[in-house]
């Protein structure tokens, strides 16, 4: 499995050959990071930059062969190259789009998510579905019937 330090190394050595730029960020794997594979993250207080940092999700890095985890990370890495150029840089803009493909980087949501999901049932009429984060019968209810959900259990997505 990649860590941290490995993945600062590959994603300096790109930014370098591509932006000729040095990766001034942190990289930080999380294991709280679950709806996301990866993210380019601005922190901000009182209309000031406090802390940027690249972000990849812990489960995506268990579940995923090296290539694909390299594609995200490249993803963010021309993020923050582009914020660091004062260039538009979300994932809708045009000059965004027309690098990633000119680098042949993915764009997003091109990966489904991998790893360990939790199943939950309506108590009332049934509706199972499927999500990625632990708790959710405590703090919703069903949409279909307003029912409260009960989980079904663990299950392992992709791998």
């Amino acid at each position: 499995m990649m860590d941290s330090q490995s993945l600062k190394m590959y994603a300096d050595a790109f930014l370098e050959g591509n932006f000729d730029m040095p990766l001034d960020i942190p990289i930080r794997i999380s294991k709280r990071m679950k709806s996301r594979l990866g993210a380019f993250q601005i922190k901000c207080r009182d209309n000031e930059v406090v802390k940027r940092e690249i972000v990849i999700s812990h489960e995506f890095i268990k579940h995923n062969d090296e290539d694909t985890i390299l594609d995200v990370l490249y993803h963010e890495c021309v993020h923050y190259a582009l914020y660091a150029q004062d260039r538009p840089y979300r994932d809708s803009d045009a000059l965004f789009i027309n690098t990633l493909d000119r680098l042949g980087i993915s764009r997003t949501r091109t990966y489904s998510y991998k790893g360990r999901s939790h199943l939950y049932e309506c108590r009332r009429c049934r509706y199972r579905f499927s999500k990625n984060v632990k708790g959710y019968e405590k703090r919703y209810r069903c949409r279909k019937c307003r029912g409260k959900f009960s989980y079904a259990g663990e299950l392992t997505l992709g791998s």
